[in-house]
């Protein structure tokens, strides 16, 4: 199949996303995905520096994904069912995804602070979280709840991933819990404690 420039590249990306999921980011290799997809083994070139970048450019789809996840899964919702959701939502989308999910975040792979667009993913993707947030607590408060949100959800569903260390049917309820103690902690202080509370009786 000849492919036009655009298409080149896109094909590359999906072609290594496809094989991501079942060798990990460690085995991919440029040369491989260009075979996978059907291209010849100068093609990556044209497209990447080198397997960092292609690696990159895999980061800023996720964090993409991610985004439009807790995006949708809070659309509809604020304060702490909101956070309970986009929870959730992100734990499925790191179950879904795991080594996807797992190059997101190792920087021994990917340095994203070298790729504007896979910057620009990640901190959309923690402006989405953040948004939630800040239904439910104080300005002032927003910064702080977020990271300690992002920071429970991602280590519940990196030990999910990694250690095993909930079944599936048992990984919903552990988000809302975890939730739980988030809007517990972020309502702290704030003028409308009660009402943060009340959402969870």
């Amino acid at each position: 199949m000849a492919y036009h420039h655009g298409d080149a590249r896109m094909a590359l990306v999906a072609a290594a996303g496809e094989w991501l999921e079942e060798v990990g980011a460690a085995s991919l290799s440029l040369r491989g995905v260009a075979e996978r997809a059907g291209l010849s083994r100068q093609a990556p070139y044209n497209h990447f520096a080198d397997k960092e970048a292609m690696l990159a450019a895999l980061v800023a789809i996720g964090f993409q994904r991610l985004a439009g996840e807790l995006r949708m899964a809070s659309a509809d919702k604020t304060g702490a069912p909101a956070l309970a959701a986009a929870g959730e939502a992100y734990i499925a989308f790191a179950q879904t995804t795991p080594a996807l999910f797992r190059l997101m975040f190792a920087r021994e792979l990917v340095d994203v602070t070298k790729f504007a667009d896979a910057a620009a993913a990640s901190a959309d993707a923690f402006g989405v979280l953040s948004a939630v947030v800040a239904t439910l607590c104080r300005r002032e408060q927003v910064e702080d709840v977020s990271l300690a949100a992002w920071c429970i959800v991602h280590g519940y569903a990196t030990l999910c991933n990694e250690a095993r260390i909930e079944a599936p049917e048992r990984r919903s309820e552990r988000a809302r819990q975890f939730t739980r103690i988030i809007v517990t902690s972020a309502a702290i202080g704030s003028d409308d404690r009660s009402t943060s509370i009340k959402e969870w009786k």
